[in-house]
């Protein structure tokens, strides 16, 4: 059905790449990579796309490096005669600033944003250019899928977003996301205010200007900094929200935010009246007050979860998918109080550790 909606813009859109050779429009698409710190992983991402089978003359690669002290720009030089490669130098930027500074200097027609530690499948450009050649130059992308051997926390709660989040939704993850290089500058790139939620808020203003928000499962690249333990999962949610959060601040009437607030309002809600309920009920002398809100609290969890499992078609999920919506609102609420820790750009986390680690050959 997507194609079809799609297959009447494809005449206007095809014949604009191609060029005399060694012009600058021979370029299709620019691949924006920020980085920090990441020699453990980005030659994986980097020879993920040097395996393409979408022309090398066609793509160049930008990896715009946010001060790394460790051999991450080594390892990405080592890529130079590979790759259409170009390093670029931002120290101590939000992650907004890294994509937006790569996106000034692209020369291609289409923008493509991946992270350093995510592994591009071998037709992920080609495929991404047939979809964007029908499209409307609104932003197309995917889901992540989950490193092999993972962790019961990745298999719950990501394990199956690329199936589940398809077609028409409100933003896909600015680590796998595809967009016209004119219609970005003309929507001012990724905000640089906010330090996360940026692909969020960014798609946001994509779906206002009138353009399509797509997410297709086979533009899906491995995610191998997916959260692997309970803590990760819960500072990455406590990460993303002091986003949301911004964003919402400034403007609370946009709906986009609605939904995560709200939700977040609920959590908060329960957990002041949770901590309120126990000198109440010392007060009253009916210690039963003080199990009212951790009940409401599970209620909460077990719905999400239950309707979750519902989707997935798979119940054995909903206990680890209560205890983590559980570590979800509790981290967003701690987020809207404004306790969230905010960064400059993505740091590795542990969890891309914990993911290198069981993963071969790591260069």
């Amino acid at each position: 059905m997507i194609t079809r909606i799609l297959r009447e813009n494809f005449m206007s859109e095809q014949n604009q790449i191609t060029s005399a050779p060694g012009s600058p429009k021979q370029i299709v698409v620019s691949v924006i990579i920020p980085a920090l710190n990441e020699e453990l992983v980005i030659a994986k991402c980097l020879a993920s796309l040097a395996q393409q089978d979408f022309p090398a003359h066609t793509f160049e690669v930008i990896v715009v490096d946010n001060g790394s002290v460790d051999r991450t720009i080594e390892v990405a030089r080592s890529f130079g005669t590979s790759l259409h490669l170009t390093i670029l130098q931002k120290s101590n930027s939000c992650i907004s600033a890294l994509r937006n500074l790569g996106a000034n200097a692209a020369k291609g027609q289409y923008l493509a944003f991946l992270d350093s530690d995510c592994v591009a499948p071998t037709d992920w450009l080609s495929r991404a250019v047939d979809l964007l050649r029908l499209g409307d130059g609104g932003v197309m992308g995917a889901f992540y899928s989950i490193p092999e051997g993972s962790s019961w926390v990745a298999r719950a709660w990501y394990a199956d977003m690329p199936k589940l989040k398809h077609g028409r939704v409100s933003y896909v993850p600015s680590g796998t996301l595809f967009v016209s290089r004119t219609n970005f500058l003309k929507l001012n790139g990724f905000d640089e205010a906010i330090a996360t939620s940026e692909d969020f808020e960014f798609c946001q203003r994509v779906a206002a200007a009138g353009f399509q928000v797509l997410a297709f499962p086979i533009l899906s690249t491995v995610h191998l900094g997916t959260p692997q333990t309970l803590s990760s999962f819960y500072r990455k949610q406590l990460w993303h929200g002091t986003g949301v959060r911004t964003a919402f601040l400034r403007n609370v009437m946009d709906p986009g935010f609605a939904k995560t607030v709200l939700l977040t309002m609920y959590w908060l809600f329960w957990m002041v009246t949770a901590v309120a309920s126990v000198p109440m009920a010392l007060v009253v002398h009916n210690l039963a007050l003080i199990l009212l809100a951790p009940a409401f609290l599970l209620l909460g969890s077990v719905t999400l979860a239950a309707r979750n499992a519902a989707q997935r078609k798979s119940w054995s999920k909903l206990v680890p998918l209560t205890i983590l919506y559980m570590a979800y609102g509790v981290a967003r609420s701690m987020s809207l109080l404004g306790l969230g820790k905010k960064r400059t750009a993505r740091p590795m986390a542990s969890a891309t550790l914990e993911s290198c680690a069981r993963s071969a050959n790591v260069e």
